[in-house]
């Protein structure tokens, strides 16, 4: 069964993006990072030269990210085509238990829970974790950027609205389907954290729970997941890559120490 509301009042510019603008704009000029370089070093700082090599990666990526780009573009380009068509069919297995679990499963791809997460995990994390917090900040930054942009740019009606269509460039800021902002926060976290913590098995896998559940509440079409996943993971590893830092893989390392009379092997291991 499909909601819908044909006569629904003209929608605003949600209040909601504002705060998280505002939050991270806070977090990203006044906090200093030490964990990468000088202490006058900002988020604000590195999320510029992040925010570039987001826009050169055309041009500057590896053959596995064009495999992966590849995909998500044939995948886009049959969005277009069949995206109506996808909805329907996801709106086809509603059932109760879905209705309970995915409304509170979009949470984990808003922003401010995000920033909340990353707040605790600063503040009592070890050092380690402070830098993963600092580098999951700095994707936010990135990522409320390129979601607020490509919305306005597009202001794309969501299927809440219409069901049966998706309009484009209605130039009214109460549409901004395109792309699902959801949807990069969450595989924008799931490349950071899984990637620095070696756990992408359940980060990325949550992250498609995320966008399935922006569809089914109605809130994206099929596209605005896909070009949000593919966005998302693009300025995650984008922000990873900009910290050469990471923890030793699990596992036990020998290495041989020389010394004036001699030398000893020592062994170190990781968990």
């Amino acid at each position: 069964m499909i909601l819908h509301q044909p006569n629904a009042p003209p929608r605003r510019f949600p209040l909601s993006l504002l705060a998280v603008v505002w939050l991270l704009a806070v977090a990203g000029g006044a906090l200093p990072v030490t964990a990468f370089g000088e202490p006058t070093d900002s988020l604000w700082s590195n999320s510029v030269q992040e925010f570039g090599a987001v826009l050169a990666s055309p041009v500057q990526g590896t053959w596995e990210g064009y495999v992966v780009a590849l995909g998500l573009a044939g995948a886009l380009a049959a969005g277009l085509n069949h995206d109506v068509a996808w909805y329907r069919e996801i709106q086809s297995q509603r059932n109760d238990w879905q209705n309970k679990v995915m409304p509170p499963l979009s949470l984990l791809g808003d922003g401010l829970v995000h920033l909340g997460a990353y707040g605790a995990l600063y503040k009592y994390g070890n050092d380690y974790d402070q830098r993963v917090a600092a580098m999951a900040v700095e994707g936010q930054i990135n990522v409320a950027i390129v979601s607020l942009l490509l919305k306005a740019a597009f202001t794309a009606t969501r299927p809440e609205v219409n069901p049966q269509a998706r309009e484009w460039f209605t130039l009214d800021m109460g549409n901004l389907s395109f792309p699902s902002g959801h949807t990069m926060t969450a595989f924008c976290a799931a490349a950071i954290f899984g990637d620095a913590y070696h756990v992408e098995w359940l980060t990325f896998p949550l992250a498609a729970a995320v966008g399935y559940s922006r569809i089914y509440n109605q809130k994206h079409w099929p596209t605005d997941v896909i070009v949000g996943a593919g966005l998302g993971m693009l300025i995650g590893y984008t922000v990873r890559a900009f910290h050469d830092f990471s923890p030793a893989e699990p596992g036990i390392r020998f290495s041989v120490v020389p010394e004036t009379d001699g030398g000893r092997v020592v062994a170190s291991w990781s968990f």
